[in-house]
């Protein structure tokens, strides 16, 4: 999460004169933490409702231990996917 949002910082900077680059960060960092909240397994040994339903539409690239989440947006299609 911490690479998605400082290491890609030039996709946030937004128009010039005030950038607005820490606006769009925090917004980066909303969204990169629903994201992983979403995608992360629901563990049946706990009792009580799943708390973060899966609303978004993910790609499921990555497998094995490594588990990559798929940060990046694809505006047309609608969906995330990995960068």
């Amino acid at each position: 999460m911490e690479s998605e949002i400082n290491v890609d910082y030039k996709e946030l900077w937004g128009p010039k004169p005030g950038y607005q680059l820490l606006t769009n960060q925090l917004q980066r960092l909303c969204m990169v933490l629903d994201v992983y909240l979403e995608t992360e397994p629901h563990d049946p040994s706990v009792e009580g409702p799943k708390e973060f339903p899966q609303e978004k539409m993910c790609l499921r690239l990555v497998r094995g231990p490594l588990r990559l989440k798929p940060f990046k947006f694809n505006y047309p299609q609608g969906f995330f996917s990995h960068r």
